[in-house]
């Protein structure tokens, strides 16, 4: 048994190694034909060519051919036979040779019934294949190439030779003018001249490339109105040519004519216009963003706000015009699949990607109105992320007054289906109550956090599930403006730790905004939103923000459609990408994913996949990750977002 096994090996590794082995070889080594006296040529493609009189007949000529060992011929997929396969040589015949691996090799054989070019090409224009047929050979080139002195390289049948205006022509050597059509003649003692006419046309020029290079961001100091901007087209080209021209623009003036230049610029945003033109007068053009942003723009709506809180709002909009976005989860900490994390050690987010996220989102609701134990592990939570340097950002699911409800749909009483307007109007206590549990948040930010924080009050207003709602008594855009502006004025009155966010639902809805003096930082909430829509929306929100001097972040999102298994890529082909696509017109400080909540227990219910989800879900957020756009906990702490 013993030796049938080794016997068995050896054959393996026998056959293995004759495998590996197998030749590459595939050529025609020697060529003739049974029938007629005809010397055949090799040229330099490896094809053969031979010359016979006039009238021989060459439609039924045996061929006889040595070719690599190991190896087998065809023409079409039909096998030849050296010295039996008969075939038709009235056109030229192509053989394929296959090697012993698989590869093969075409071969031309042709058979000239009088003087002929077997090959053609010009010394100068390597990557240029002339077409011949009977009596005519032609090209194409680029417009511009100067063709008033090419060399022919040429083979011609043996005892032939070649002549332009009686001069004799020496292959490699004899240069000519191609800048009309040439009549070459080839002469055989004892046969008819035969003339040849190469052309050689000019392609119809095409436009050039404008490449105006990267967007940029230039940031100036307090009092710093203009800087100057390097502009730079170096990366713009014609394939037919130099450039002739440069001109920049910003909007409709002309600021520089030179491939390089250094420019004066204002603050703000500018869209750059590069023109380029070529000599044959075809132009092209490229745009350019341009940023100038005094970092001292960006001012908190709260004027007492602390020195920190203007450092944070500062920072993340440094991010937001940059070319990178942070990532961040709602209670990465503390909330995982089917129960609570009170260590706060780790994260699903680290589990498989090896950082935390850089923005840690937290429900004030979680605080208030669960048990003492839960809302300690989330305020150490937030502290856990300000300690690392992590952005820390709330938003509230606040309870109804009377039911104690976030949605509608439970709602029972006509007090909290109309509370906000309750609110608004100072009706039923409804003020009371209300400023009664922004104080036990505030006390939190104060007390027990005393570290700023990004507050998304009162979000998805346009929607109709919340008590804030669309389906609220007496709703209208104007009566949202008037509470999330009551909530503004009465934090700012109690705390300088508040930053203030705005996120409407699937889009930015300036309907609902409550004007600049009341928003920080501005987004919109979007669950399952297509690559292409989302990278519009992004476009307008980033628009928005640059026009109104705010922040903009994608302020919550995620695939409620167990992504794990249905689109495991969402975050890297989907978000990732949408803000690729947008370019540079999209500018986000970060992108919030829901939480992964301890009251689900299957896979379909994350949002993010954990340790033990599928490995391609895995594998596609690690790639989200690792990309250069993306920011998670390791990068933003060496930013310092609070200094």
């Amino acid at each position: 048994m013993r030796v049938l096994v080794m016997f068995m090996v050896l054959f393996a590794l026998f056959s293995c190694k004759k495998e590996d082995s197998k030749s590459n070889l595939s050529q025609i080594l020697s060529f003739s034909v049974k029938e007629i006296d005809a010397k055949f040529d090799k040229d330099a493609n490896n094809n053969w060519y031979a010359k016979v009189g006039p009238k021989t007949d060459v439609t039924a000529l045996t061929a006889v051919f040595e070719v690599s060992p190991l190896s087998y011929t065809f023409i079409g997929n039909t096998l030849q036979t050296s010295g039996f396969t008969i075939n038709d040589f009235s056109k030229p015949v192509t053989y394929t040779v296959r090697a012993e691996d698989g590869s093969s090799t075409n071969h031309t054989v042709t058979i000239y019934k009088q003087a002929a070019i077997a090959a053609f090409s010009i010394l100068e224009l390597k990557d240029v294949e002339f077409n011949i047929t009977e009596n005519t050979m032609t090209a194409t080139v680029i417009n511009g190439t100067d063709l008033k002195a090419l060399t022919a390289v040429f083979e011609t049948t043996k005892g032939s030779k070649l002549y332009v205006n009686n001069v004799e022509q020496v292959s490699s050597t004899t240069k000519n003018d191609f800048s009309a059509p040439l009549t070459f003649e080839l002469k055989e003692e004892g046969a008819e001249t035969v003339t040849y006419t190469v052309t050689i046309t000019e392609a119809q020029n095409t436009a050039p490339v404008a490449n105006a290079g990267e967007d940029k961001t230039y940031y100036v100091g307090a009092g710093v109105t203009i800087v100057k901007a390097n502009l730079n087209a170096s990366l713009s080209s014609d394939k037919e040519g130099p450039l002739s021209t440069f001109e920049w623009k910003d909007g409709d003036v002309t600021i520089a004519t030179t491939q390089v230049a250094n420019v004066d610029l204002n603050l703000g945003l500018h869209t750059i216009t590069l023109i380029v033109t070529d000599a044959k007068g075809l132009t092209s053009s490229d745009e350019l963003f341009v940023i100038v942003k005094n970092v001292s723009d960006f001012i908190p709506v709260d004027a007492e706000a602390s020195e920190v809180t203007k450092n944070l709002l500062k920072n993340i909009g440094k991010v937001a015009l940059s070319d990178q976005f942070i990532f961040g989860q709602e209670f990465p900490l503390s909330f995982k699949l089917n129960g609570l994390r009170y260590d706060l050690i780790t994260s699903d987010c680290k589990d498989v990607t090896g950082s935390h996220p850089g923005v840690y989102g937290i429900d004030p609701h979680y605080m208030l109105y669960k048990d003492a134990k839960q809302k300690q592990a989330h305020i150490d939570e937030a502290k856990k992320a300000y300690q690392d340097g992590s952005v820390v950002t709330f938003d509230f699911h606040q309870y109804s007054k009377n039911d104690r409800k976030i949605y509608m749909k439970d709602i029972t009483t006509a007090q909290d289906k109309s509370l906000m307007y309750d609110v608004v109007n100072n009706k039923n206590g409804a003020r009371e109550w209300f400023y009664g549990e922004m104080d036990q948040v505030i006390g939190i930010i104060n007390n027990d956090l005393g570290f700023p924080v990004v507050f998304r009050l009162f979000h998805e207003m346009d929607g109709d599930w919340f008590w804030w709602g669309t389906k609220a008594t007496n709703h209208s855009s104007q009566l949202y403006i008037e509470f999330f502006r009551l909530s503004v004025d009465y934090i700012k009155s109690k705390s300088n730790l508040v930053l203030f966010a705005w996120s409407p639902n699937a889009a930015l809805n300036t309907a609902y905004y409550p004007g600049d003096a009341y928003v920080d930082v501005v987004g919109f909430d979007i669950y399952e939103p297509s690559r292409n829509d989302l990278k519009t929306k992004l476009i307008n929100l980033s628009q928005f923000a640059l026009e109104h001097n705010k922040v903009a972040i994608l302020a919550e999102t995620g695939y409620r459609n167990d992504f794990v298994t249905s689109a495991p890529g969402f975050w890297s082909d989907v978000i990732l990408g949408a803000i690729k696509d947008g370019g540079n017109e999209v500018r986000i400080a970060w992108v919030l994913s829901w939480f992964n909540a301890p009251w689900d227990t299957q896979q379909k219910s994350l949002y993010i996949p954990d340790i033990n989800s599928t490995q391609k879900a895995k594998d596609k957020f690690i790639e989200f990750e690792k990309d250069n756009m993306t920011l998670f906990h390791k990068e933003v702490s060496a930013l310092e977002m609070y200094k």
